[in-house]
């Protein structure tokens, strides 16, 4: 067995893959939902940056916090996790709502 470290410098020869191997399966779709859903809900919800005692312990002001995490930056964060919540959601539907004659990897 090689190692992945080695492979980035020599490469195994390319192969076509077969339609089985670039199939979707429901765990992977699921997982992804749950992750986009999840870390898109903590973005939007804005709970990275709640000024709590933790900062307050490291001697950090609520002025220099905000100064740390300018309205702009937590604005981005904020649209980046509904546009993941939007996405988690079309990623969840999409085999039943979305496309009903999607076919999954067998197991």
């Amino acid at each position: 067995m090689s190692s992945n470290i080695l492979a980035v410098f020599n490469p195994p020869p390319q192969r076509t893959l077969n339609h089985e191997e670039t199939m979707d399966c429901v765990p992977c779709q699921v997982m992804s939902t749950m992750f986009a859903v999840g870390f898109g809900g903590y973005l939007a919800a804005g709970q990275p940056f709640k000024f709590s005692e933790r900062e307050r312990l490291k001697g950090l002001t609520l002025e220099e916090f905000q100064k740390r995490n300018p309205k702009w930056w937590v604005n981005g964060l904020r649209g980046f996790g509904g546009a993941l919540v939007i996405f988690g959601l079309v990623r969840g539907t999409e085999g039943w709502l979305w496309n009903p004659r999607k076919e999954y990897k067998k197991f």
